[in-house]
C-alpha cells in the first residue's frame, strides 16, 4: 500500500510542479516500521531557486493547531490539569461567554466566527480585546465553524496553566520528540534556510523567516492557532509518535487514552482538533495555509506529511488546494 501510494502521490506532485502550480514539495510517506522522504523541484523566492533538502523550514500555518496547541492540551487533560469540559472563563478572565468549553474549542463548535476580517488594522492590544469581546454566531456545541479564534485562546489557556505557550510546546513536545528545528521564531536560524511564503509589499516584501499568519505576526509569532516552523524530518517524529500509540523511542509523549479520545471525538467532520476524512475518526488530517498538510492513518499505522509553499509570490495561487486533497485521497488508498 505505501509503495503504491507513493508512486501515485509522486506523480500528481510532479504534475503540479510542471504546471507551475507550486515550485516544490518535501514530503513523506510512513508506516510503523519504514519512511520515505521526496524532495521535489526547489525553493522559488524570486531572486534564487535552489534545490529543496531536509534542513529547509517551513511555515506552518494552521498545522500549529494539530503539531502544537492539541497535542499539549491532550496532554495536560492526561495530567488533571485540564478536562475537556472547563469552561474558558475557569481560566481566563474578561471573556463575553466563558461558558465555552475546551471541548468546543477543540471541536471548532464553540460559535466563534471563523476569523477577525479587519485584523491588519490593529494594534496587538486591539487584537486581543477584539477576541474577547467577540460575539458568538452559534450557540456552544450547535454548529462547526472552522475558527482561528477559538486555538488563539487554547493557547492562551496553555500559557495560563502551564507557563509562555513556547516554552511550553518545546518542552512537553518538541524536545521529547526531537523535533530539533521546529518552533516558534527560529529567527536563530540562517534565513536561506527558511522556505519564502509570501510577496507582500505591505509587510517589505517577500516573507521568509516570519509567520506569515498576520494575528500570529501581531501576538509575537507565538499563537496556538499559526506561528509553528518546522522541517519534513521533524514532522515525521511527530507523525510518527500518533500512528504509535503517542511512543516515540520508548517514551510516551501521548497516552494510548489520548488517541482513543481521537477515535471517539466525531462531529462535523472533525474529532479533537484534527478533521476526519470521511468522518473516519481513525483518519486524521490537517491543513495550513500555506500549503501544507498532515494526513493519519491510525488504524494502518501510516502518516503522509506533505510541505510545500502554495502561496508564493501570492495567495492568487489556489490551484494546490484542490491538488492537496486530492493527494492526500491518493494517501488513503481512494
Amino acid at each position: 500500500m505505501v509503495e503504491e501510494s507513493v508512486e501515485l502521490i509522486t506523480e500528481r506532485i510532479k504534475e503540479a510542479i510542471e504546471s507551475k502550480d507550486i515550485y516544490g514539495v518535501s514530503y513523506a510517506i510512513t508506516d510503523k516500521k519504514n519512511s520515505s522522504e521526496f524532495y521535489l523541484g526547489t525553493q522559488g523566492n524570486g531572486k534564487y531557486d535552489i534545490a529543496l533538502t531536509s534542513t529547509m523550514i517551513y511555515d506552518l500555518a494552521s498545522l500549529t493547531k494539530v503539531v502544537g496547541t492539541t497535542t499539549r492540551i491532550l496532554q495536560l487533560i492526561e495530567s488533571g490539569t485540564l478536562d475537556l469540559n472547563t469552561e474558558i472563563g475557569e481560566i481566563l478572565f474578561g471573556f463575553k461567554y466563558p461558558q465555552v468549553t475546551i471541548a468546543n474549542l477543540l471541536m471548532h463548535n464553540s460559535g466563534l466566527p471563523a476569523d477577525i476580517t479587519d485584523a491588519r488594522s490593529m494594534t496587538k492590544e486591539e487584537l486581543i480585546k477584539r477576541i474577547k469581546e467577540t460575539n458568538l454566531i452559534s450557540s456552544p456545541g450547535e454548529k462547526v465553524v472552522y475558527s482561528d479564534l477559538g486555538f488563539i485562546i487554547l493557547g492562551w489557556i496553555i500559557a495560563q496553566v502551564d507557563g509562555e505557550l513556547s516554552t511550553s510546546l518545546n518542552e512537553h513536545i518538541f524536545e521529547p520528540l526531537l523535533m530539533k528545528n521546529t518552533g516558534y521564531n527560529l529567527s536563530e536560524r540562517p534565513l536561506a534556510s527558511f522556505i519564502p511564503t509570501e510577496d507582500e509589499p505591505q509587510r517589505g516584501g517577500i516573507i521568509q523567516g516570519v509567520v506569515h499568519d498576520y494575528k500570529a505576526y501581531l501576538l509575537d509569532g507565538v499563537s496556538g492557532h499559526a506561528g509553528i516552523f518546522s522541517t519534513l524530518g521533524d514532522l515525521n517524529n511527530f507523525t510518527s509518535m500518533y500512528i504509535n500509540e503517542g511512543a516515540f523511542k520508548g517514551k510516551q509523549i501521548l497516552s494510548s487514552q489520548s488517541i482513543n479520545l481521537l477515535r471517539q471525538y466525531s462531529g462535523g467532520g472533525r474529532t479533537l482538533g484534527w478533521q476526519t476524512w470521511n468522518n473516519d475518526s481513525t483518519k486524521l488530517w490537517h491543513t495550513g495555509f500555506t500549503g501544507t498538510s498532515i494526513a493519519l492513518d491510525l488504524k494502518n499505522k501510516q502518516s503522509f506529511v506533505c510541505l510545500t509553499n502554495r502561496i508564493y509570490p501570492t495567495r492568487r495561487k489556489k490551484e494546490w488546494i484542490k491538488i492537496r486533497k486530492e493527494v492526500i485521497r491518493l494517501f488513503y488508498g481512494e
